[in-house]
Parts: structure tokens; sequence; C-alpha cells
């Protein structure tokens, strides 16, 4: 079976179509590659006497449980956790479960091209080439691998994105510059960007966002080049474009503006429109984008209209929703939480895994009345209001962390007395970026600037998120600042966002 036999046609096939086609790519997989070659996955089959065969539709993944962060992430007591997703396969697991046709081409080109041919295919199909990260538990981050056919998954998703925002049909791949503003750091943000600008062809600056370039020179970067897009998170996006509208700047050449890594508020991509009119833009379109790490890829919604939904990708993989509740499928265009399943992959590989991210309208299968495509499409009203088992997860500064890592770096530091962190927008503007300020009671004989520079130090470090500001206060009055109102439960991480 090919495994990208559709992809030309991605967005053309009718529904029963898709359906059909997943249904058989998703047993092929499981069969042939998750089965064979994942060592949690066997695992988990075997725990519960579920064989590969058993799977021959979507809906029979609910014979299985479902995957979670905390079983992927490292602990101190597993540090190697995240390498059982990563398949694995070698001579004998190949003879056991290569397909009969593959396994006979590949023992013939071993007999004429030398006794270290499979080897050497293992290697190319299977070692993984590039690694980014996701949150982990508290300072481990979780490592996630790509095999070179992932990387050729990344980038093909990618250039699907940039035909959703209007690439080859509403400007030329040819003709443009793209700020690309996402912050530099081994994420799907920057890597999928920078990538499917690379292979599609466009020009582009890869700044790496305000810590790297820093605010300023974008700024004069996107003016004095007359850029025709950026492409950067959220709350950074906004502040940049309403940094360069405070300024008088010249971005009447700004066509696109592509978000992605945080939740889109109401009202934002009309206040990121309303820059770029006051800057001399009369024409241009504001996307969103979804990714997370562990898909090892984004979806975009479309141009003109925008607002029609996240486009999936059929042939790619298998999106459900679930009542968090229940964890039973909701209907479609009903709210709920997504689960996540591919239909390909060589390096980790997760199946059933539970995003805890909640959508409110839910998926429809229907063409979209935007662009026309036939295409599942997600409701891009999406937040994090679901537990996720092991972990207190939020979004800070585009960076998804777990906040207990707050508790570990302070609470282990036995230069602090007490702490509280504060959470909350730039100039109270709910679309602005992300602040964080650190309220602490040192002890009697800290050294101030010492324990300051060790925390702001320690935090960027566990959460890859550095604190706007370290402030020092008596132990009275922090003491004053923990109490809630119903006195059960200390204020220790306040999001006033």
């Amino acid at each position: 079976m090919s495994t990208e036999a559709y992809s030309r046609k991605w967005d053309r096939m009718s529904f029963e179509e898709q359906a059909d086609y997943r249904d058989r790519k998703l047993s092929y997989f499981v069969r042939t590659q998750l089965y064979a070659y994942s060592p949690f996955y066997k695992k988990l089959f075997d725990d519960n006497d579920v064989k590969p065969e058993d799977i021959g539709t979507v809906a029979d993944l609910r014979k299985l449980p479902f995957t979670y962060k905390a079983d992927i992430a490292p602990t101190s007591d597993d540090p190697d956790r995240f390498n059982q997703f990563v398949l694995k396969p070698d001579e004998d697991l190949i003879k056991a479960h290569m397909p009969g046709a593959q396994f006979a081409r590949l023992r013939a080109a071993k007999v004429f091209r030398g006794g270290d041919y499979t080897r050497k295919y293992l290697w190319r199909h299977y070692s993984p080439v590039h690694i980014q990260f996701t949150t982990g538990r508290t300072g481990l981050p979780t490592p996630i691998m790509y095999a070179r056919g992932d990387i050729d998954r990344m980038v093909e998703a990618g250039r699907r994105i940039l035909e959703l925002s209007g690439f080859g049909t509403e400007f030329r791949f040819d003709e443009g510059f793209i700020m690309n503003a996402m912050p530099f750091a081994p994420h799907l943000g920057f890597w999928m960007v920078a990538e499917m600008l690379e292979h599609a062809g466009v020009l582009s600056l890869n700044s790496g966002g305000g810590r790297a370039l820093g605010t300023a020179r974008i700024v004069a970067g996107m003016e004095n080049l007359k850029a025709t897009g950026l492409i950067g998170m959220p709350g950074y996006v906004y502040h940049l474009l309403r940094t360069a509208a405070e300024e008088g700047r010249d971005l009447s050449n700004i066509r696109l503006v592509l978000i992605a890594g945080e939740r889109i508020p109401p009202g934002m991509k009309a206040k990121i429109s309303e820059f770029l009119t006051s800057m001399g833009s009369r024409r241009h379109f504001v996307i969103g984008a979804l990714g997370f790490t562990e898909a090892r890829k984004a979806y975009a919604e479309c141009a003109p209209e925008g607002d029609t939904g996240y486009h999936l990708f059929p042939d790619m993989d298998y999106i459900e929703l679930i009542d968090p509740a229940t964890e039973e499928p909701v209907g479609e265009g009903e709210d709920g939480e997504i689960v996540y399943s591919c239909l390909g992959g060589e390096g980790t590989c997760v199946i059933r895994f539970r995003t805890g991210d909640y959508v409110r309208g839910g998926i429809v299968n229907e063409p979209c009345p935007s662009c026309g495509r036939m295409v599942p499409r997600l409701g891009s009203d999406i937040s994090r209001e679901v537990k996720v088992k092991g972990f207190s997860l939020t979004k800070l500064k585009g960076t998804l962390v777990d906040q207990a890592a707050f508790f570990t770096v302070l609470n282990e530091n036995p230069r602090v007395v007490e702490w509280q962190v504060e959470i909350k927008k730039a100039r109270d503007d709910p679309y602005d970026v992300d602040e964080v300020d650190i309220y602490v009671a040192p002890a009697a004989a800290a050294d101030e600037e010492a324990l300051k520079a060790e925390i702001e130090a320690s935090i960027e470090s566990a959460l890859e998120v550095k604190p706007n500001s370290v402030q020092f206060l008596s132990n009275e009055v922090l003491v004053e600042r923990l109490r809630s109102e119903s006195g059960m439960k200390e204020l220790r991480v306040v999001d006033r966002r």
C-alpha cells in the first residue's frame, strides 16, 4: 500500500473516500509499523489482549486505552521513557512483520548490494535525525523524535498551510518576503515555519522573535525590507504590530499574518487588522493555525475568510473529539477534547493521545464555505480546560509549561522563604504578550542580587520562560498576598489573564 497515495488530492477526496482511505492506512500502519516496532504500543496491545489485526477502522482504536503526556514524559526514575514511543526495527523484527513483497525486495537488494544493506536501509528510513521538545515533568522536557520521513510530512503540512493562507491563489510563492517571528527554540513553531518557507521557495528571515533579534529590529526589518507577511505567536505578533503602529511605521506591503502557538482570543484578529490598516495595508488576511508537538505538524484556517476552522489532513492523521468527563466520542459539531492518532510515521508515534485541548464547535465534515476544500474542519475556539493526567498545563509566552515547575524550583531553594507567581497581560491589554512576575520573601542572610539571578536562571531552565521580574517582599506582606478569600488554599500561581 502506498502510504501517500492521496497526498496530491488530500483536499479533494469525498468524505466517503477519506474514511475508507483513513481506515486502510491506519490498519496497515498498526500491523506493519506500530505494533511491530514501537516498544510502548506492542506492550499496550499485549497487555490489553488486542491484536494488531483487531484495528481495522478508526472506531477500533477504542479497544485501546488512551495515551497521556505522563506516559511519554521522562521522570528522574525513568529519564528514557520517551524512547519507548520511537519506532525501533531490527533485522529480526522486519523479517517477522514486513509485508512479504516488500521483504522480498529488501532481501534481493541485500544480495546485490552487500550484506550491510539492511542496516543502511534501517538507518536511512528509521534513524531519528531531528529532535523537538514539548513540556515534560518538572524540569525534564520531553524529546519528540523525527526521522527523515517525518520531516517530509512536516514540510508537506507546511506547504498545505501556505496554500490555505493564500499562496498560489491570492499571491504567488515567488513574490514576497515573510518575517518569521516565532521564538528560536527546539519547538514545532519555529522549525515548521522555517522548513516550510525554505522548501516552498519563499524568501524569509527567521528572526527568532523578540528575545533573539529584538522587537525594534524586527519592526525596522519589516518596514525596510517591505515584508509581505508575518508569522509568529499571537501575543507577540499583536505586541509587534501595536508597537509598529504606535511608531507610525509603513507596513503597507503586509498581505498575510499567520498566528499560532497560543489561543487566539475573539477580537484579536480584528485588532491586528486595525493595526495593519492604520499602517497602510489595504488587503490582508489574518489566519490562525493550531499545532502540537506530538502531532509533529500544524493545521491552519484558510483565506480569504479565515474563520471557518482549522483544516485537517485526512491522509495524515485521525483527530476525534471526546467528552472529557465520560471519555466517549461526541457527535459532529459538538464540543470536546482533542484525541490524536497518527496514520504513519517512523520516529515518535502516538495513537489515542489525549491533548488536553478543548474545542468549542467540534469537527464538521462539509465543504469549506470559504475555500471549498473537502476536509474535516476543527473549531478554532480552543482552550486548555482539561486536566491532563500528571500535569497542570498552561501556555506562557507561547510555551506550554507545567505550572508544577514553579513549585519545584522555588520550594527547593533554601534561600526562598515564601513565594508567589503572578501572570498577567502587558499593559492590561487582553491581546498583548504575557508577563510573569515572581514575588519572593528571601531568607535573612540571602544576597538578593545573587538570589534574583539564580531564580531567573532556574525558572528559565525548567520552563523555558524568563520571568519579567523577580521582586522581593517581606515575609508578612507575601503571606498576606497568598491568602485566598476562602482561606482554604494559598494563591501560589495567580493567573490574571
